[in-house]
């Protein structure tokens, strides 16, 4: 048996006798070590009066790339963690083409599940989760974190006074940034759509989910979409460039902002994607894993740009704008009603009625996603305590809205641009 693991009881995990526990406590599964189930499960060990953490799933276990935490059963497949850990609920963090299958088996072991976005990779996926969480009574929670932030749930209320009069239009712009693109949608695990999903629905289901919010759960009548994969392409590659980075001639690096060393060992704002941080670490990166190829060169087919416009059946318009080749990581945003405009950019609101003075708003911010990764565990622990199986219903109908608008927004795009422009990619 491993070292730390818990007693293995009946064929399932079980807490030791002299456990502690409180009345409200909630006994967890993690499905997924990556950075998103990290910070889950560090919250949950950091708050034992409210969560124990039953068992933690991940392949990388078994390779000895990650370390077991102490007093933790772990298990290398998310599967036999389900059918082993003595669980109420399972935090479901895995690669995106599992999210549906793995909840539909939690589902059906009669766990609650707090299940990172997106739902499906595909509209039929969503909708075979409906059916198994209808079924099985249990809370569905989507990771829209964002929803649970200082600033955005400010940014509602503020909305909500009716003090630019009826919204008549909303621009909203997510900026990736050109390292954090780089990263995740060229090199990275959702660098081809055929993996999983494509870059507007593993990325802006929050975007669409923090506009249903802003528009009361409306859905929009009518939606365009223009998006394609720019730059990143061989022909696009400068003079000599080499399949790695560290193969290329200095010169050829020193211009490339997308250079691997440039993101990995020269900067650390994208190292907490990694287990391991250290120089000695990124260096390993650099030189053997797939971050540390050339963005040319990654066979990479995620689009990197996308604009959607939506209207609604009232006449509101609303346009989605995503940008990998910014220098900022941020979301901007501006709504546009009869009496006043109000702009958002994650750090500040600023109010301007028509024929009034602006002010600003700043709201106070801590923790990851401005405190939303740490709030959503809260309510996730109340929801498991306190609603009921018609609550939970609706809990994951509103979550379906904003899959149900990106998946039709990727269709849009799909027939701008040719029936056979997204040939082989999992439709809605």
């Amino acid at each position: 048996m491993d070292a730390g693991r818990r007693a293995v009881s009946g064929g399932r995990v079980r807490r030791p006798s002299n456990a502690t526990t409180s009345s409200c406590e909630v006994r967890i599964v993690v499905l997924g070590y990556g950075i998103r189930g990290r910070i889950y499960a560090g919250y949950a060990f950091a708050h034992a009066d409210k969560w124990s953490v039953a068992a933690i799933a991940d392949p990388l276990f078994a390779a000895g790339a990650l370390a077991a935490p102490p007093g933790c059963a772990v298990f290398h497949d998310w599967r036999e963690a389900l059918e082993k850990a003595d669980a109420d609920a399972a935090i479901i963090a895995l690669p995106d083409r599992l999210h549906c299958e793995a909840a539909q088996a939690a589902l059906a072991r009669g766990l609650h599940i707090l299940l990172e976005k997106p739902l499906g990779c595909s509209w039929e996926e969503c909708t075979r989760l409906r059916d198994a969480q209808h079924a099985a009574g249990r809370l569905v929670l989507t990771g829209y974190v964002l929803r649970f932030a200082a600033f955005y749930r400010r940014l509602r209320a503020v909305l909500r006074t009716g003090e630019i009069g009826s919204l008549v239009a909303i621009n909203h712009l997510v900026e990736i940034g050109y390292g954090k693109a780089a990263h995740a949608f060229c090199r990275g695990n959702w660098g081809r759509e055929e993996a999983g999903t494509s870059t507007l629905v593993q990325k802006c289901t929050h975007d669409f989910d923090l506009i249903a919010w802003w528009t009361l759960g409306r859905r929009p009548s009518q939606i365009s979409s223009f998006g394609s994969l720019a730059h990143w392409k061989p022909e696009n590659a400068p003079a000599g460039a080499a399949p790695r980075c560290l193969d290329c001639a200095a010169s050829t690096r020193a211009a490339c902002p997308f250079d691997a060393v440039k993101l990995y060992l020269d900067d650390d704002s994208l190292r907490y994607h990694f287990a391991e941080r250290t120089d000695e670490a990124m260096r390993r990166v650099v030189e053997s894993s797939p971050y540390g190829r050339c963005v040319y060169h990654c066979g990479n087919d995620a689009v990197n740009r996308q604009t959607v416009v939506m209207e609604y059946p009232d006449g509101l318009l609303v346009t989605l704008g995503m940008q990998a080749f910014t220098a900022k990581r941020r979301r901007l945003t501006s709504f546009y009603g009869t009496r006043g405009e109000i702009f958002a950019d994650g750090t500040r609101i600023v109010v301007s009625p028509f024929g009034g003075a602006p002010r600003e708003i700043v709201p106070e911010q801590h923790g990851a996603h401005g405190g939303g990764d740490h709030e959503i565990m809260e309510e996730f622990a109340r929801l498991v305590e306190k609603a009921s199986p018609a609550r939970y219903a609706a809990i994951l109908d509103a979550a379906l809205e904003s899959h149900y608008a990106a998946f039709k927004a990727e269709e849009a795009r799909c027939f701008c641009r040719g029936a056979g422009a997204c040939a082989g990619r999992r439709q809605a």
